[in-house]
């Protein structure tokens, strides 16, 4: 069933993601063909690479399932030489690109998510924008993440680039989008006057819980061996993967019918830190790749979801697309608290903080998950709905499009 809006876009969403990062895939596609619903004709540019067959895959991947949610793809090339310049040139030069899918697509509304597709957006001449509205997605506090787990100096040149862009495109950006209200404050204190509070809009990552609700019923009754402890999404120094491995180790040494699901892209880092623990071909830990629409099925395997985060001020800004997916698949979680909405979902009874001791922590396992497994999951899987649901989503994107100044639709096909 479609909803037509009385002021429908024709939209270019604008987006970087290397081949193992699925945030495409895993969160934008569903909200954006449930913006489609509304009459809004949405589009596709991705700036990505593939230097192996296997990234080559999963761009092909990608161009499947945009033709399935009848989404018009198109990638555009990052060049990752020379290392740090390489990135820069590639959105300087993007600009063509986002040209060329304007006139082809008759676009009107610009959605550049982070600061590389922002840069390409704004290498666009003053003339060419004039006619466009633009919906700046965020995406967190993607400079400051670079210097608190990328190494990148606070007073560097890159640095300082990267936060002019987030500032001019926050200035100049008809709409923006954050994930937390900490983020909205933040992007209200960096733009001053030039962005106001009510074209500042706080939206959730919304997880379509139609394949959770499946994977669901198709589990009913199979149930597993033992106690599963699974871990989903991407790897990096702020997802803390030797904390999760020393968690799964000292609950493992009190649960001996334990076993760790690690579901990631990134399987070398994964298998060296397993290595460093001398956990190489050890059981009870399982690692592997999982694809976009096989993730339900694999999270519904798992009694308790980890989503450590490492605590800083960047961190502030997101909202772990894990923990709703985790949710959605009735799965609660054990994690970093202060990071998305945690607190609600702790007095929920549905997330527990994993900074704690370990009795605790055991004590709830025990009592709560272990227990009163089939109720948590129900709890769970509640939660998630109330918190993270699709429509929710779309209807907050659909309030920021609604908000817009009213744009002529190109006459242009969706070819």
């Amino acid at each position: 069933m479609t909803y037509p809006d009385l002021n429908p876009r024709r939209i270019l969403f604008i987006t970087w993601d290397g081949p193992q990062t699925r945030y495409l895939e895993r969160l934008f596609l569903p909200i954006l063909a449930g913006l489609a619903l509304h009459g809004h004709r949405v589009h596709v540019l991705q700036f990505s690479w593939a230097a192996t067959a296997a990234e080559a895959a999963v761009g092909a991947e990608r161009v499947a399932l945009c033709a399935a949610a009848g989404i018009p793809y198109r990638q555009q090339a990052i060049w990752r030489r020379p290392s740090g310049l390489g990135p820069f040139l590639s959105a300087a030069l993007g600009a063509r690109a986002i040209r060329r899918a304007v006139a082809d697509w008759g676009i009107d509304t610009l959605m550049p998510r982070s600061l590389m597709p922002a840069l390409a957006v704004l290498r666009l001449r003053p003339a060419e924008r004039a006619g466009l509205r633009i919906v700046f997605d965020a995406d967190g506090l993607p400079a400051d993440e670079r210097v608190e787990f990328g190494g990148l100096a606070p007073y560097s040149a890159t640095y300082r680039i990267l936060r002019d862009i987030e500032a001019q495109m926050l200035r100049r950006a008809d709409a923006v989008l954050v994930r937390t209200a900490e983020a909205r404050d933040v992007a209200l204190a960096r733009a001053g006057a030039a962005l106001t509070a009510d074209r500042c809009h706080v939206v959730p990552n919304g997880v379509d819980p139609a394949p959770f609700a499946a994977a669901q019923r198709e589990r009913a009754g199979r149930g597993e061996d033992g106690f599963v402890l699974g871990y989903s999404g991407s790897i990096g120094a702020q997802y803390r993967l030797p904390e999760m491995i020393d968690l799964a180790l000292r609950l493992k040494s009190e649960m001996s019918d334990l076993r760790f699901r690690l579901l990631s892209p990134a399987q070398e880092a994964i298998r060296q830190a397993l290595d460093g623990r001398g956990l190489s071909g050890a059981g009870w830990i399982e690692t592997r790749t999982v694809a976009p629409p096989d993730v339900p099925g694999e999270l519904v395997r798992c009694d308790l979801g980890l989503a450590l985060r490492a605590p800083s001020f960047s961190m502030r800004a997101v909202a772990p697309i894990k923990i709703g997916e985790y949710l959605m698949a009735g799965v609660p979680v054990l994690g970093t608290p202060g990071i998305g909405l945690t607190a609600a979902l702790e007095a929920e009874g549905v997330f527990r903080s994993a900074e704690g001791d370990l009795s605790g922590i055991l004590r709830w396992i025990s009592r709560a998950v272990h227990d009163r497994r089939e109720e948590m999951r129900c709890a769970a899987h509640a939660a998630g709905l109330r918190h993270f649901g699709l429509e929710a989503a779309v209807a907050r994107y659909q309030t920021a499009l609604m908000g817009l100044p009213s744009a002529n639709v190109g006459k242009a096909g969706d070819g």
